[in-house]
């Protein structure tokens, strides 16, 4: 095997590895996270569809997300909006 085939091997085998994982808090399940996630970001279980944010990356730690974060109550003003021409 040439160095190149090697190489693109073993970083096929690390790259496995290394990727980022936390534990879902409401079921348990491991939750895959994108190489350039960051502390804040949303993401959700696949397994409960919980939805979690990262809140730590050493070591990756996920927590149920704030309300704040997303707001899918509508409020009476909202719909007067759609209202309006």
């Amino acid at each position: 095997m040439n160095d190149d085939a090697y190489a693109r091997k073993s970083e096929g085998a690390r790259s496995l590895k290394n990727k980022i994982r936390a534990r879902c808090p409401a079921c348990g399940a491991v939750v895959n996270l994108r190489d350039a996630a960051e502390v804040w970001d949303v993401v959700n279980c696949t397994e409960c569809n919980a939805l979690l944010e990262i809140v730590d990356l050493r070591p990756p730690t996920l927590d149920y997300a704030s309300d704040d974060i997303v707001d899918d109550d509508w409020e009476e003003e909202d719909w007067d909006e759609l209202d309006k021409p």
